[in-house]
């Protein structure tokens, strides 16, 4: 079976935001953050634009 993974990006700056990246709006958030939801492994956060950046670019290179 497959590993269900959900994503989010909660930012008060979308279109910071590469197009093929999925955000949510909210105006009043002090920084950046990247909730990942994994069946197997529970729940990650990743907070700050920079690192934020870092993870997206690492998944995509393992691809």
């Amino acid at each position: 079976m497959g590993n269900n993974v959900k994503a989010y990006i909660v930012t008060r700056e979308p279109s910071k935001w590469p197009g093929d990246v999925k955000v949510l709006y909210v105006p009043f958030i002090d920084e950046d953050v990247l909730y990942l939801f994994d069946e197997k492994r529970g729940f990650i956060e990743i907070r700050g634009r920079d690192k934020i950046a870092e993870f997206i670019v690492r998944l995509r290179n393992e691809r």
